[in-house]
């Protein structure tokens, strides 16, 4: 170990309080002049520490003060990002919902057109099939939307709750301005 030791603020010292100095052990022994000579002594130190343990709660307060009003920006922040990329994504699904929609109706367009072709020959038969089958892939595009809107819509749902955390944020972050004021 290192032979160098850092001296507690109360080596030395005896850290009882002025209270218990006066109602304690001590109270009854000696002159009074000499017992109002101790608490001269120890109110300082007293004092002192309760600075100092005021002033480290100042500083941790304004430390969570600090932290409160970054996180607050942040989730500020977030949630005009998350706002926005939720508006851009509604626009995004419904311009591919209506993409989709149109597509469909093509399909079956040509697909009803197609129906008198059938009878006539194999050739508009396979014609038909293709079309079918590229109607399967879009109703399959259609549930992926579908599922994308549903996800989008969580999404939002969630955005929504952290919103409404806000407030709560705010009066804490309120609460702890009050109290570092009060501190001061």
């Amino acid at each position: 170990m290192d032979s160098r030791k850092i001296r507690s603020a109360y080596e030395g010292r005896s850290i009882q309080a002025p209270s218990a100095i006066r109602h304690g052990s001590l109270a009854g022994s000696g002159p009074p002049a000499a017992r109002g000579a101790l608490e001269p002594l120890l109110r300082p130190e007293l004092l002192e520490n309760k600075i100092a343990s005021q002033a480290a709660e100042i500083e941790q307060l304004a430390r969570d003060n600090h932290r409160l009003t970054a996180s607050h920006v942040t989730l500020r922040e977030d949630v005009v990002a998350a706002r926005h990329e939720a508006q851009k994504l509604k626009e995004h699904i419904r311009s591919i919902q209506n993409e989709s929609d149109i597509q469909i109706r093509v399909l079956q367009e040509k697909i009803a057109k197609m129906e008198p072709d059938i009878r006539v020959g194999e050739s508009v038969k396979k014609e038909l099939q293709q079309a079918l089958i590229e109607a399967q892939n879009l109703v399959k595009v259609r549930q992926e939307l579908i599922a994308q809107i549903q996800q989008a819509s969580q999404e939002l749902v969630k955005t929504r709750s952290d919103v409404k955390c806000l407030p709560e944020l705010h009066a804490e972050l309120e609460d702890l301005r009050k109290e570092h004021h009060r501190l001061r």
